[in-house]
């Protein structure tokens, strides 16, 4: 575990909240010298405390349907999980996958534009593997809501990223695709760079971006920090409720609190489903606790569920159907 001063934190904050603002912004914000602000950001990059720059992308807007897919796995050696792990990654249906401890042991996300295609796909993955999963869940994604790194810092107003919120659907060329491939993997690069990797001029490019961003195509644009790497580990909660009576208030209890991550809205899954930034089990079961003593009248029952290793991360789906 690496150690983070005041200072770090602050910046892995900016960060989180828009990589894209150049160190100048960032160190007249912290009131330190831009040298200072790029040694620290260099630092953190090089520890690995800061893996990637992505831009947050909206591919509802693009015409996609998110589904969300669970495995409790039965009767697999390790070697045969390797195997089947080995497969996503190299699926074109996977984008991000990851391996959980408890009730659940496989969570991962597909994009689709139709669903016999994605039907198809899934039917030849799963018959492959269907004598190792012993349940499956499957759920219609409607929202994922996602807020700046607020464990680092407690801002006086909490952005709210909103994947899902904007219902307009649009068509995007191939220079845009483009941008958002670059955007999505390396979001803290230069419009001269983007430029001239697309082959357009610089001018082209930003105004290219502005339009994504005028659009709600990309919502933010954010560093990717691994949490285990400072101390802390992710869970991700579900609580079944009996009514949705207290949801308005259960959302901003997630906006507000420093620990929560991000909050997922599903058609067929937990009424209400959070991800947790916490140090330890105890300060899980705090948060936990806290939940169900101020929303204890609606609360059926809950779970949780620890990510391990993220197996497969794809910011952008491979076919958008130009």
């Amino acid at each position: 575990m690496l150690e983070l001063d005041k200072l770090d934190r602050d910046i892995l904050y900016e960060l989180s909240y828009n990589c894209r603002q150049p160190d100048s912004i960032i160190a007249k914000k912290l009131r330190k010298s831009k040298q200072v602000i790029r040694y620290r950001i260099r630092r953190l990059e090089r520890d690995g405390i800061i893996s990637a720059y992505n831009a947050l992308i909206d591919f509802r807007v693009l015409g996609f349907s998110s589904i969300r897919i669970y495995f409790k796995l039965r009767n697999i050696d390790p070697t045969k999980e390797q195997e089947m792990y080995n497969e996503m990654r190299k699926n074109d249906l996977f984008l991000w996958t990851v391996n959980l401890e408890d009730d659940v042991d496989i969570a991962f996300y597909v994009w689709v534009k139709e669903i016999d295609k994605f039907y198809e796909k899934w039917e030849e993955f799963f018959l492959k593997y269907r004598k190792y999963i012993h349940r499956q869940e499957i759920y219609l994604s409607i929202n994922m809501i996602h807020y700046p790194m607020k464990i680092f810092k407690k801002p006086g107003f909490v952005e709210v990223w909103d994947v899902g919120k904007n219902k307009n659907r649009v068509k995007i060329d191939k220079t845009d695709l483009a941008i958002l491939k670059i955007l999505s993997r390396y979001a803290n690069k230069s419009i001269v760079e983007i430029a001239r990797d697309v082959g357009i001029s610089a001018k082209l490019a930003a105004y290219r971006i502005k339009q994504l961003e005028k659009k709600e195509i990309i919502l933010a644009y954010n560093a990717i920090i691994d949490e285990k790497r400072i101390g802390y580990k992710m869970y991700k909660v579900d609580f079944y409720l009996f009514d949705h009576s207290k949801l308005t208030e259960m959302y901003e209890f997630a906006r507000q609190h420093p620990n929560i991550k991000n909050l997922m809205k599903t058609i067929g899954g937990p009424d209400y489903e959070i991800e947790v930034l916490v140090k330890n089990v105890e300060e899980l079961r705090n948060i936990i606790n806290e939940i169900r003593s101020k929303f204890s009248d609606v609360i059926d029952y809950w779970r949780y569920n620890r990510f391990v290793e993220t197996i497969k991360q794809v910011y952008l789906p491979i076919e958008v159907g130009l």
